[in-house]
């Protein structure tokens, strides 16, 4: 795995110094749930900016609460590789709730319909707007609030290299096919189904999202299974495919 990941850095490291100074990389880092997302995209960037001679870790690529619990993280200087989640367009409660069917959509939350698809395909576009790059606010999800939230720092100029990882930044339907179209690589993160659905039980038990097994497989089963499929139905092809990453965290002991 490790020499998988260093392959990876090696390809981006390769485009991002093909690249005129005046552009920004996009790599889009999708999977189902449970298939190692974030543990992919998170590490990627701290060893992307680790090859390029930055050691301090971007506060940008951060959720909100994870910033300011750190308080000796130093501000951005001149980071160039950057993770942004799609979690940060999540719909809010008070939106689902303005939905036809509110109890449907706050069950489905984490669907691609429960998302502000617009809004993120907005954002992927900011990103390839012309020189002088603009500096570009983005959302994080708070998962103490249940909401999406200001990020505590935009995408800079120097920001040159834009890791997003997400369930549907992919995809392959309208208007997500708008954002998929615009990133550099594609990466798809295979994750068996049986895999996936052993760790979302862990990690709902883990959580306390549910407290007993049958309840965590049926919450499983009616959205994360859910998702999943609809994500492999609508998938864009990749540019590279990746083998699924167990997060440390929920990793069997």
């Amino acid at each position: 795995m490790e020499q998988a990941t260093a392959a990876l850095v090696e390809h981006i490291l390769s485009r991002y110094a093909s690249a005129p100074p005046d552009t920004r990389i996009l790599i889009g880092i999708a999977g189902v749930p449970g298939s190692g997302k974030s543990t992919l995209a998170y590490p990627l960037v701290d060893q992307l900016n680790e090859r390029l001679g930055v050691n301090v870790k971007d506060p940008a690529h951060l959720d909100r609460e994870e910033a300011i619990a750190s308080p000796g993280v130093e501000e951005p200087g001149k980071q160039i590789a950057v993770a942004v989640g799609l979690d940060g367009w999540h719909c809010t409660r008070a939106e689902l709730d303005a939905f036809s069917d509110p109890s449907e959509a706050r069950r489905r939350r984490g669907a691609a319909f429960t998302f502000d698809s617009t809004a993120y395909v907005s954002f992927v576009q900011s990103l390839r707007a012309s020189p002088p790059l603009p500096s570009i606010p983005f959302r994080t999800f708070s998962h103490a609030l249940k909401d999406p939230q200001p990020g505590p720092y935009p995408i800079e100029p120097h920001h040159r290299i834009i890791i997003i990882e997400g369930l549907y930044c992919l995809l392959d339907v309208e208007p997500w096919r708008e954002a998929t179209e615009l990133l550099d690589e594609r990466v798809w993160v295979e994750c068996e189904r049986s895999v996936a659905r052993e760790r979302l039980v862990r990690r709902h038990l883990k959580e306390g999202v549910e407290y007993e097994q049958d309840k965590a497989e049926a919450r499983v089963d009616k959205s994360d299974m859910l998702n999943g499929e609809y994500i492999r139905e609508h998938l864009t092809e990749p540019t590279i495919t990746f083998s699924s990453i167990e997060d440390p965290s929920y990793a069997i002991a």
